[in-house]
């Protein structure tokens, strides 16, 4: 349906250029635009006649004349070869002709930049609306899901990650970015992009192939899947912080990876501009373990040293468990001669009568215990 705001905006443009009379009728032959604002609301019967008969075109004149019409052509314009309505110009038939060429062709152009940009809002709003069930939405059916992608023509069986970008200064700027983003068409149509409620940005970026083919090279993949969007962020000053989450194949399981992602942003603190969930499985298991559970582990352990043994305990094997228990590795952690670290390991091995170096199992209680005198600690 023609929108009377839209035909309206169209005369005002037009009247710039021209002095003559234009009227813009509806499908129904109503006329929603004009520059005689008193004819506005009229039926006109040459423009009905038009749309719903086989003729584009009728030309008033002396030989062909109707009742309460003045003299000039009326002209059918189209979108997709669809009438959409009627442009009537008053005036000399042989003189207004080219003009009339000229007008519906302004008016056709007009109009399908109109309908592109509405089409291409209300793809947004869908897409706006499919992440949002996509990152908040609970008890989110699979279905639901299937008719947001069907609109949006995303294919669910495709592998895709979600990458979120964090900026470190400057977050309210997201949008802008994003907007930069799209204008520059740096993703593809089976990407999914949005910003998050903390001003982030979250990619849910495709991959082809199989999963355990890119499994070998995934974080090569991640990064040149992404490099224009890097290189965009480069080039207007933004830093930026990676968090790769977990593959994905089904829209119901998205939300979940996007959680993973979160919980890097939120627990995984260093120097790097990139991390990959799958490096963190270890830690992000652990983390789902009640501290009651723990408790009831190592609670008992604790009560049998003091705070100094305790606090060397954490900086010694806060430093050693990262590096495998690598002593040279280690000792650079935490600025000590290797030989030192070795000395400090010792008392805690001979205290616990535990030798992680050689024990697999006893680096695995090491660690752990560690983990939990940090947690308790705080």
């Amino acid at each position: 349906m023609l929108d009377s705001v839209f035909a309206q905006r169209f005369i005002e443009k037009i009247k710039k250029y021209t002095d003559y009379n234009i009227n813009i009728m509806d499908e129904k032959g109503i006329i929603i635009a004009s520059r005689t604002e008193s004819r506005i609301g009229t039926f006109h019967e040459i423009a009905y006649r038009i749309v719903h008969g086989e003729e584009d075109e009728i030309i008033v004149d002396k030989n062909n004349q109707f009742v309460g019409v003045k003299a000039g052509i009326n002209v059918a314009f189209f979108y997709k070869n669809k009438k959409m309505g009627v442009i009537g110009i008053t005036g000399e038939p042989s003189e207004i002709r080219p003009i009339s060429l000229i007008i519906r062709m302004s008016m056709e152009t007009m109009l399908e930049y109109e309908i592109y940009k509405e089409e291409r809002f209300q793809r947004r709003n869908i897409k706006e609306q499919f992440l949002n069930r996509i990152l908040y939405g609970e008890n989110v059916t699979e279905e639901e899901l299937g008719e947001y992608a069907d609109r949006l023509n995303l294919k669910g069986e495709l592998i895709r990650i979600p990458i979120l970008i964090r900026f470190k200064e400057k977050s309210d700027l997201a949008e802008r970015i994003l907007s930069g983003i799209r204008e520059k068409h740096l993703t593809s149509p089976q990407d999914i992009i949005s910003v998050t409620r903390n001003n982030c940005i979250i990619i849910f970026k495709h991959f082809d192939g199989k999963l355990l083919d890119l499994m070998q090279t995934y974080k090569i993949f991640v990064g040149e899947s992404i490099s224009q969007i890097l290189q965009y962020l480069k080039t207007i000053n933004i830093d930026y912080t990676l968090y790769t989450g977990s593959f994905q194949n089904n829209f119901t399981q998205y939300r979940i990876s996007y959680l993973h992602c979160k919980w890097l942003f939120e627990n995984i603190k260093t120097d790097n501009n990139s991390y990959f969930f799958y490096d963190y499985l270890e830690e992000y298991l652990k983390s789902l373990l009640p501290l009651t559970e723990l408790n009831g582990i190592f609670e008992i352990f604790k009560i049998q040293f003091d705070d100094k043994f305790i606090d060397n305990y954490i900086e010694v094997i806060s430093a050693l468990a990262p590096t495998d228990y690598n002593l040279a590795e280690g000792s650079k952690h935490i600025h000590i001669h290797k030989n030192t670290m070795s000395y400090r390991l010792d008392k805690l091995r001979i205290a616990l009568g535990m030798n992680p170096l050689f024990s697999h199992q006893e680096r695995i209680f090491f660690t752990n215990f560690n983990d939990y005198l940090v947690k308790t600690k705080k």
